[in-house]
Protein backbone atom coordinates (compact mmCIF):
# COMPACT_ATOMS: atom_id res chain seq x y z
CA UNK A 1 0.00 0.00 0.00
CA UNK A 2 1.67 3.54 -0.76
CA UNK A 3 0.89 6.03 1.45
CA UNK A 4 -0.13 9.45 -0.22
CA UNK A 5 2.60 12.04 0.04
CA UNK A 6 2.47 15.86 0.30
CA UNK A 7 4.16 17.91 -2.19
CA UNK A 8 6.96 19.11 -0.70
CA UNK A 9 5.93 22.82 -2.29
CA UNK A 10 2.99 22.39 0.24
CA UNK A 11 4.46 21.66 3.10
CA UNK A 12 4.66 24.55 5.73
CA UNK A 13 7.91 25.49 6.74
CA UNK A 14 8.61 25.87 10.47
CA UNK A 15 11.36 28.05 11.11
CA UNK A 16 12.71 29.58 14.92
CA UNK A 17 11.03 32.30 16.56
CA UNK A 18 14.74 33.05 17.82
CA UNK A 19 17.37 33.67 16.01
CA UNK A 20 21.33 33.74 16.32
CA UNK A 21 23.46 36.39 14.89
CA UNK A 22 27.17 37.49 14.62
CA UNK A 23 29.19 37.76 17.69
CA UNK A 24 29.98 41.66 18.21
CA UNK A 25 32.73 42.97 21.11
CA UNK A 26 31.86 45.41 23.22
CA UNK A 27 33.46 48.73 22.95
CA UNK A 28 36.42 47.89 24.74
CA UNK A 29 36.58 51.65 25.46
CA UNK A 30 33.32 52.16 26.80
CA UNK A 31 34.58 51.75 30.67
CA UNK A 32 36.96 55.08 29.92
CA UNK A 33 34.06 57.47 28.29
CA UNK A 34 32.59 59.79 29.93
CA UNK A 35 31.24 62.98 30.74
CA UNK A 36 34.07 64.16 33.64
CA UNK A 37 37.40 65.10 33.48
CA UNK A 38 38.74 62.07 34.57
CA UNK A 39 38.30 59.77 31.73
CA UNK A 40 40.31 59.18 28.75
CA UNK A 41 37.68 59.86 26.15
CA UNK A 42 35.56 63.00 27.64
CA UNK A 43 31.79 63.62 25.91
CA UNK A 44 31.00 66.94 25.18
CA UNK A 45 27.32 67.25 24.23
CA UNK A 46 25.86 69.61 21.84
CA UNK A 47 24.22 69.72 18.96
CA UNK A 48 26.02 71.62 16.50
CA UNK A 49 30.00 73.14 16.96
CA UNK A 50 30.97 72.29 20.37
CA UNK A 51 34.28 74.47 21.32
CA UNK A 52 36.83 72.16 23.71
CA UNK A 53 39.57 74.64 25.93
CA UNK A 54 42.67 73.67 27.06
CA UNK A 55 44.10 76.16 29.48
CA UNK A 56 47.84 75.75 30.16
CA UNK A 57 49.76 75.62 33.75
CA UNK A 58 51.42 78.71 34.60
CA UNK A 59 55.01 78.02 34.47
CA UNK A 60 57.20 81.22 35.11
CA UNK A 61 59.16 81.78 37.88
CA UNK A 62 57.27 84.64 39.61
CA UNK A 63 59.30 87.33 41.47
CA UNK A 64 60.68 87.00 45.00
CA UNK A 65 61.22 90.25 47.56
CA UNK A 66 60.55 93.52 46.86
CA UNK A 67 61.24 93.24 43.07
CA UNK A 68 58.11 94.51 40.93
CA UNK A 69 55.68 92.11 39.90
CA UNK A 70 54.08 94.16 37.61
CA UNK A 71 54.66 93.21 33.92
CA UNK A 72 57.01 90.73 35.21
CA UNK A 73 53.23 88.26 35.24
CA UNK A 74 52.80 85.51 32.38
CA UNK A 75 50.16 85.22 29.70
CA UNK A 76 47.63 81.99 30.40
CA UNK A 77 48.09 79.92 26.99
CA UNK A 78 44.26 78.76 26.32
CA UNK A 79 43.67 76.87 23.03
CA UNK A 80 40.72 75.15 21.34
CA UNK A 81 39.25 72.08 19.50
CA UNK A 82 36.16 72.18 17.87
CA UNK A 83 34.25 69.19 17.16
CA UNK A 84 31.56 69.15 14.94
CA UNK A 85 29.26 65.98 15.48
CA UNK A 86 27.37 65.03 12.54
CA UNK A 87 24.61 62.32 11.51
CA UNK A 88 25.15 58.74 11.07
CA UNK A 89 22.72 56.31 10.14
CA UNK A 90 21.60 52.72 8.59
CA UNK A 91 18.60 51.13 7.98
CA UNK A 92 17.29 47.94 7.29
CA UNK A 93 14.21 47.53 4.65
CA UNK A 94 11.64 44.81 3.64
CA UNK A 95 8.74 44.60 2.34
CA UNK A 96 5.31 42.43 3.36
CA UNK A 97 5.77 39.61 0.65
CA UNK A 98 9.32 38.73 2.55
CA UNK A 99 8.30 39.38 5.94
CA UNK A 100 5.91 37.16 5.42
CA UNK A 101 7.79 34.09 4.56
CA UNK A 102 10.25 33.48 7.64
CA UNK A 103 8.52 32.78 10.94
CA UNK A 104 11.07 34.87 12.92
CA UNK A 105 10.21 38.44 13.23
CA UNK A 106 12.58 40.39 11.14
CA UNK A 107 11.38 43.75 12.43
CA UNK A 108 12.61 42.44 15.89
CA UNK A 109 15.69 41.21 14.43
CA UNK A 110 16.95 44.40 13.13
CA UNK A 111 16.78 46.24 16.06
CA UNK A 112 20.10 45.00 17.80
CA UNK A 113 21.93 44.59 14.51
CA UNK A 114 21.20 47.91 14.05
CA UNK A 115 22.48 48.78 17.83
CA UNK A 116 25.48 46.91 16.57
CA UNK A 117 25.92 48.81 14.36
CA UNK A 118 26.30 51.87 15.65
CA UNK A 119 28.55 50.54 18.63
CA UNK A 120 30.96 49.00 16.22
CA UNK A 121 31.09 52.51 14.05
CA UNK A 122 31.47 54.59 17.18
CA UNK A 123 34.47 51.98 18.23
CA UNK A 124 36.05 52.49 14.97
CA UNK A 125 35.49 56.28 14.94
CA UNK A 126 37.60 55.74 18.37
CA UNK A 127 40.46 54.10 16.78
CA UNK A 128 41.02 56.38 13.90
CA UNK A 129 40.98 59.20 16.30
CA UNK A 130 43.70 57.46 18.32
CA UNK A 131 45.48 57.09 15.12
CA UNK A 132 44.94 60.45 13.72
CA UNK A 133 47.25 63.40 13.27
CA UNK A 134 47.96 67.05 13.50
CA UNK A 135 49.98 68.65 10.66
CA UNK A 136 50.75 72.10 11.10
CA UNK A 137 47.54 72.86 12.37
CA UNK A 138 45.48 70.67 10.05
CA UNK A 139 43.87 67.54 11.53
CA UNK A 140 44.58 64.76 9.58
CA UNK A 141 42.89 60.75 9.24
CA UNK A 142 46.04 58.44 9.52
CA UNK A 143 44.67 57.26 5.88
CA UNK A 144 44.67 60.61 4.15
CA UNK A 145 48.38 61.56 6.28
CA UNK A 146 51.09 61.91 3.68
CA UNK A 147 54.75 61.65 4.61
CA UNK A 148 55.16 65.16 4.96
CA UNK A 149 51.63 65.44 7.42
CA UNK A 150 53.41 62.56 9.51
CA UNK A 151 57.16 64.74 10.23
CA UNK A 152 55.16 67.55 10.68
CA UNK A 153 53.27 65.69 13.44
CA UNK A 154 56.25 63.41 14.74
CA UNK A 155 58.22 66.64 15.26
CA UNK A 156 55.03 68.84 17.21
CA UNK A 157 55.21 65.56 19.25
CA UNK A 158 58.86 64.77 19.83
CA UNK A 159 58.19 64.31 23.58
CA UNK A 160 55.45 62.20 23.30
CA UNK A 161 56.08 59.37 20.33
CA UNK A 162 58.75 56.45 21.12
CA UNK A 163 59.80 54.73 18.28
CA UNK A 164 60.57 51.10 19.84
CA UNK A 165 62.44 50.45 22.89
CA UNK A 166 64.50 53.56 23.29
CA UNK A 167 64.18 57.22 22.74
CA UNK A 168 67.18 57.56 20.36
CA UNK A 169 65.22 55.99 18.08
CA UNK A 170 63.14 59.27 17.84
CA UNK A 171 64.65 62.17 14.98
CA UNK A 172 61.63 63.47 13.54
CA UNK A 173 61.38 61.62 10.05
CA UNK A 174 58.36 59.55 10.87
CA UNK A 175 59.17 56.48 8.38
CA UNK A 176 63.08 56.41 8.86
CA UNK A 177 62.13 56.29 12.32
CA UNK A 178 59.48 53.45 11.70
CA UNK A 179 62.06 51.98 9.71
CA UNK A 180 64.51 51.12 13.20
CA UNK A 181 61.76 49.16 15.08
CA UNK A 182 63.28 45.65 14.18
CA UNK A 183 61.04 42.17 15.70
CA UNK A 184 64.06 41.08 18.08
CA UNK A 185 64.59 44.87 20.19
CA UNK A 186 61.77 46.51 19.69
CA UNK A 187 59.16 44.18 20.78
CA UNK A 188 56.56 45.05 23.58
CA UNK A 189 57.68 44.59 27.10
CA UNK A 190 57.31 46.10 30.53
CA UNK A 191 60.48 47.84 30.08
CA UNK A 192 58.93 49.47 27.34
CA UNK A 193 55.95 50.23 29.04
CA UNK A 194 57.51 52.17 31.95
CA UNK A 195 59.67 54.26 29.58
CA UNK A 196 56.28 55.29 28.05
CA UNK A 197 55.09 56.48 31.49
CA UNK A 198 57.67 58.21 32.27
CA UNK A 199 57.98 60.52 28.49
CA UNK A 200 54.07 61.02 29.56
CA UNK A 201 55.05 62.14 32.83
CA UNK A 202 57.72 64.34 31.70
CA UNK A 203 56.00 65.61 28.50
CA UNK A 204 55.10 69.41 28.37
CA UNK A 205 52.08 70.63 28.62
CA UNK A 206 51.75 67.28 30.85
CA UNK A 207 49.74 64.26 30.36
CA UNK A 208 47.35 63.74 33.52
CA UNK A 209 46.75 60.36 34.85
CA UNK A 210 43.64 59.03 35.58
CA UNK A 211 43.01 59.22 39.27
CA UNK A 212 41.16 57.06 41.18
CA UNK A 213 41.62 58.02 44.52
CA UNK A 214 43.47 61.02 46.52
CA UNK A 215 46.46 59.27 45.91
CA UNK A 216 46.20 56.94 42.98
CA UNK A 217 47.08 57.52 40.13
CA UNK A 218 46.47 55.07 36.44
CA UNK A 219 47.23 55.26 33.04
CA UNK A 220 45.50 53.32 30.27
CA UNK A 221 47.63 51.68 27.55
CA UNK A 222 45.47 50.26 24.67
CA UNK A 223 47.19 47.26 22.13
CA UNK A 224 46.67 45.93 18.89
CA UNK A 225 46.37 41.86 19.43
CA UNK A 226 49.89 40.65 18.45
CA UNK A 227 51.49 43.64 20.84
CA UNK A 228 49.39 42.85 23.45
CA UNK A 229 50.43 39.04 22.88
CA UNK A 230 54.49 39.68 23.15
CA UNK A 231 53.69 41.75 26.01
CA UNK A 232 51.51 38.82 28.01
CA UNK A 233 54.21 36.74 27.32
CA UNK A 234 57.09 38.61 28.12
CA UNK A 235 59.33 37.16 31.34
CA UNK A 236 58.44 40.24 33.47
CA UNK A 237 54.80 40.20 32.79
CA UNK A 238 54.93 36.13 33.17
CA UNK A 239 56.32 36.98 36.84
CA UNK A 240 54.55 39.52 37.65
CA UNK A 241 50.84 37.67 37.20
CA UNK A 242 52.24 34.20 38.91
CA UNK A 243 54.32 35.84 41.77
CA UNK A 244 52.02 39.08 42.90
CA UNK A 245 48.81 38.63 41.29
CA UNK A 246 45.77 36.33 42.32
CA UNK A 247 46.27 32.57 42.07
CA UNK A 248 43.70 30.21 40.27
CA UNK A 249 41.92 30.27 37.15
CA UNK A 250 41.09 34.33 37.61
CA UNK A 251 44.73 34.67 36.81
CA UNK A 252 45.65 36.55 33.97
CA UNK A 253 47.90 33.35 32.79
CA UNK A 254 44.92 31.58 32.31
CA UNK A 255 42.22 33.80 31.48
CA UNK A 256 41.66 36.32 28.92
CA UNK A 257 41.45 40.42 30.59
CA UNK A 258 43.28 43.46 31.24
CA UNK A 259 47.22 43.26 32.63
CA UNK A 260 48.52 45.45 35.46
CA UNK A 261 52.11 47.30 35.50
CA UNK A 262 53.98 49.84 36.90
CA UNK A 263 50.75 51.93 37.52
CA UNK A 264 49.40 51.14 33.46
CA UNK A 265 46.17 49.45 33.10
CA UNK A 266 46.67 47.38 29.32
CA UNK A 267 43.62 47.04 27.26
CA UNK A 268 43.47 44.66 24.06
CA UNK A 269 41.89 45.83 21.43
CA UNK A 270 41.56 43.45 18.69
CA UNK A 271 39.99 45.88 16.34
CA UNK A 272 43.22 48.11 16.30
CA UNK A 273 44.47 45.39 13.96
CA UNK A 274 42.64 45.33 10.79
CA UNK A 275 43.36 48.96 10.73
CA UNK A 276 47.01 48.57 10.64
CA UNK A 277 46.91 46.52 8.18
CA UNK A 278 44.58 48.99 6.05
CA UNK A 279 46.37 51.82 6.09
CA UNK A 280 48.68 49.77 3.72
CA UNK A 281 46.58 48.65 2.08
CA UNK A 282 45.14 52.57 1.07
CA UNK A 283 48.27 54.62 1.70
CA UNK A 284 51.76 52.79 0.95
CA UNK A 285 52.93 56.79 1.88
CA UNK A 286 52.39 55.43 5.74
CA UNK A 287 53.33 51.75 5.59
CA UNK A 288 52.43 50.02 8.88
CA UNK A 289 52.50 46.34 7.53
CA UNK A 290 55.79 46.20 6.08
CA UNK A 291 57.83 50.10 7.27
CA UNK A 292 59.71 48.23 10.01
CA UNK A 293 63.23 46.78 10.06
CA UNK A 294 63.20 43.96 7.24
CA UNK A 295 59.33 45.26 6.48
CA UNK A 296 58.41 44.07 9.73
CA UNK A 297 54.88 44.77 10.64
CA UNK A 298 54.44 47.97 13.22
CA UNK A 299 52.01 48.87 15.51
CA UNK A 300 50.99 52.07 17.71
CA UNK A 301 49.82 51.60 21.04
CA UNK A 302 48.03 54.08 22.69
CA UNK A 303 49.53 55.07 26.56
CA UNK A 304 46.70 57.27 27.37
CA UNK A 305 46.03 59.59 30.44
CA UNK A 306 42.76 62.20 31.11
CA UNK A 307 41.15 63.47 28.16
CA UNK A 308 43.13 62.04 25.11
CA UNK A 309 40.16 62.00 23.31
CA UNK A 310 37.30 64.28 22.53
CA UNK A 311 33.46 63.13 21.92
CA UNK A 312 31.59 65.51 20.51
CA UNK A 313 28.09 63.72 21.74
CA UNK A 314 25.64 65.24 19.01
CA UNK A 315 22.83 62.72 19.34
CA UNK A 316 22.76 59.08 21.23
CA UNK A 317 21.65 55.94 18.94
CA UNK A 318 17.78 56.03 18.00
CA UNK A 319 16.64 53.50 16.60
CA UNK A 320 13.22 54.78 14.35
CA UNK A 321 10.67 52.38 12.68
CA UNK A 322 8.84 53.52 9.13
CA UNK A 323 5.95 51.62 8.02
CA UNK A 324 4.37 54.33 5.95
CA UNK A 325 6.51 53.96 3.15
CA UNK A 326 4.38 52.71 0.15
CA UNK A 327 1.10 52.49 1.57
CA UNK A 328 2.68 50.34 4.66
CA UNK A 329 3.92 47.89 2.29
CA UNK A 330 7.75 48.65 2.66
CA UNK A 331 8.31 49.33 6.60
CA UNK A 332 11.99 49.59 7.85
CA UNK A 333 13.69 49.85 10.68
CA UNK A 334 16.63 52.71 11.07
CA UNK A 335 19.51 53.90 13.87
CA UNK A 336 20.66 57.35 13.78
CA UNK A 337 23.64 58.99 15.63
CA UNK A 338 25.45 62.62 16.12
CA UNK A 339 28.87 62.62 16.93
CA UNK A 340 32.22 63.76 16.10
CA UNK A 341 35.33 61.80 17.93
CA UNK A 342 39.00 63.41 17.54
CA UNK A 343 41.94 63.10 19.32
CA UNK A 344 42.63 66.39 21.31
CA UNK A 345 45.17 68.70 19.61
CA UNK A 346 46.07 71.40 21.20
CA UNK A 347 48.40 73.98 19.66
CA UNK A 348 49.32 70.62 17.47
CA UNK A 349 50.17 68.54 20.31
CA UNK A 350 48.08 66.02 21.11
CA UNK A 351 47.35 66.40 24.16
CA UNK A 352 46.79 63.24 26.36
CA UNK A 353 48.59 60.18 24.66
CA UNK A 354 52.09 58.95 24.16
CA UNK A 355 51.85 57.03 20.83
CA UNK A 356 54.43 53.76 21.00
CA UNK A 357 55.68 52.00 17.45
CA UNK A 358 56.75 48.39 18.62
CA UNK A 359 56.78 45.13 16.47
CA UNK A 360 53.77 43.48 15.91
CA UNK A 361 54.78 40.40 13.82
CA UNK A 362 51.83 38.03 12.66
CA UNK A 363 53.20 34.51 14.46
Amino acid sequence: MANTQTASELVAKKFLSDFFKEYIRGNRFARYTGTGVNNVINIKEGRKQIEVPLVTRLQGNGVNGSSTLRGNGERIGNYGLTLTPTYYRNAVEFDKEEMEKPAIDLMRAARPLLMDWAMELTRDHIIDAMMAMNASGTYVAINDATEANADAWSVANSDRILFGSVESNYSGDHSADLAKVDATNDKMTTTVLSLAKRIAKLADPHIRPIRTSEDEEWYVCFMDPYVFQDLKESTAMQNANRDARQRGVSNPIFRDGDLLWDGIIIREVPEIAPVVDYVDGTNTTLNLLTGGASNVRVAPSFLCGAQALSFGLGQRPDVIVDRDYDYGFQPGVAVECKHDIKKSFFNEKQHGMVTIYTDATKA
